[in-house]
Formats: structure tokens, sequence, C-alpha cells
């Protein structure tokens, strides 16, 4: 592995992306989301399309424009907290900007099939595609934030069993993990080994031996040498000079578990 992992923005939102786009209740939700709205046919779509046309339409719109608003967005509000601009504002940001081109994509996709005029379109669509954007940016942090859970508590704790899991070769001075598939990979000084469990379950386990970094990173606390920002987004530096990403929905708990 690199010395720098995942450091940049674009790199972070494409880790967040592919994760999200893992989970198969995303895409049941998604999808479903799309069906339910093609049925009800909303602005005129139910009068003016076929059933079939109007849920596959709707499908489409819903699925396209909620990747291209949540992958700028993301960066955007990633972008922002770099500067050292906080949650909402940042949220807000993300959501505002990304409605732009959110609504081009529409306005254009209406031109090109239904030849309507793409400015007149876009005027018109821009207010509701704003208020979509500001409530799916904000039920996405609200999930995030549930799944990620509240900072870890500073009370010491003994050395946690989990650590029976590492080969004796290894010695048990964990330094990190990475989510694999359905396996951690584990590092330790004298090398590294997978082991069959999810990120969350190790680090429920691991407790206040190391603090969750992202979706796919977590970091014993004696490896960590200092918070700092790259290319605008948060890292974590080891002692041994790697840095690892840090999610934009774990900085706050990051922050606070490595006070």
């Amino acid at each position: 592995m690199g010395k720098v992992a995942n450091d940049t923005v674009v790199a972070e939102t494409i880790a967040e992306a592919r994760v999200l786009a893992r989970r198969g209740r995303f895409w049941a939700g998604l999808l479903g989301a799309g069906f339910v709205i093609g049925l009800t046919g909303p602005f005129g779509t139910y009068d003016a399309l076929p059933t079939l046309v109007r849920t596959a339409y709707w499908l489409f719109i819903v699925t396209t424009t909620f990747w291209l608003g949540y992958l700028v967005s993301f960066a955007v509000a990633t972008t922002a907290e770099g500067y050292g601009i906080g949650a909402p504002t940042s949220l807000g940001i993300g959501a505002a900007i990304a409605s732009l081109p959110v609504t081009a994509w529409l306005a254009g996709f209406h031109m090109a099939v239904f030849a309507t005029p793409f400015l007149t379109d876009a005027l018109e669509l821009l207010p509701y595609v704003a208020v979509i954007c500001f409530a799916v940016s904000a039920l996405s942090e609200a999930v995030a934030i549930r799944e990620v859970g509240e900072a870890p508590s500073r009370t010491p704790t003994p050395e946690p069993a989990w650590l029976d899991q590492l080969p004796d070769h290894l010695g048990r001075d964990l330094i990190l993990l990475h989510a694999e598939d359905h396996y951690v990979r584990a590092e330790t000084e004298l090398g590294q080994t997978l082991i069959r469990t999810t990120l969350q379950d190790a680090a429920n386990d691991l407790g206040e031996y190391g603090v969750r970094l992202h979706r796919s990173w977590w970091v014993a606390r004696r490896a960590v040498q200092a918070y700092r920002y790259r290319s605008g987004a948060p890292v974590v530096v080891l002692q041994c000079g790697r840095e690892l990403p840090v999610g934009r929905t774990y900085r706050r708990s990051v922050k606070e578990a490595l006070r």
C-alpha cells in the first residue's frame, strides 16, 4: 500500500460512492422511490405519459439525479470543510451548488427527449431541485451520523480480547484495519493478515483501543501522530509517516477521540 491513501476530495468522494453503491438496501430504497413516483406521476407526467413509460422515466430521473447531486454535494461539502466551514453550512453549500448541475441535466434531458426550451425549463425546475437537494443532503447526513455513532468515551479500557484473533507471528501491536469485502485486513508492525469480520464489528469490539476513520479504515490510537489536511481533505498521520483518509461524516468523532 502507498504512503498516502485516498487523500484528495475526488478520491474520498469516489470511495464513499463505492461503499454506498454496494448496499442492497440503498438500491432498494432508491429504485423503490423511483417506482412509487412513477406510479403517482407528479409534475403532469401522470396524464402526459403511459404507465410503463412514466415509470421508466422516473426510475431513470431519480437514479441519475441522485448520483449527480450526491457526488457534487459531497465533494463540495468536503472541500468546504477543508477550509474550516463546519456543518450544517458546508452541507448547505454543497446542496446549493449541486442543484445547478442537476437542474442543467434535467433541462438538457427534457430538451433532447421532449423538445422543451432549455432555459425556460431550467428556471422552472431550479426551485424544486434546490429544495430536493437540501432535503436529500440533510437526510443522507442524518443517516451517516447515525451509522457512525457517538465519539468513543475517554475511559481507558483493558487490552481488547479481539487481539487474540491475530496470528502469533504478527504479535499484538495492531496498527490499523482496512475493510475488504467480507474481511478486514489487520496490520501490525510485523505484517498483515485477513480476518473474516466487518469493520464495524471489529471497531466495536476494539473499543477505546482505536478509532474509526472512514467506512473503510480504523486505526489504533497509539499509532496516530497527527491530524492534518492534504489537498483540502483531512488525513491522520501515523507514527511511521503513513497517511490515512478521514471520511467526512467521521471527522467530528475522530477529532473528539484524538483530542
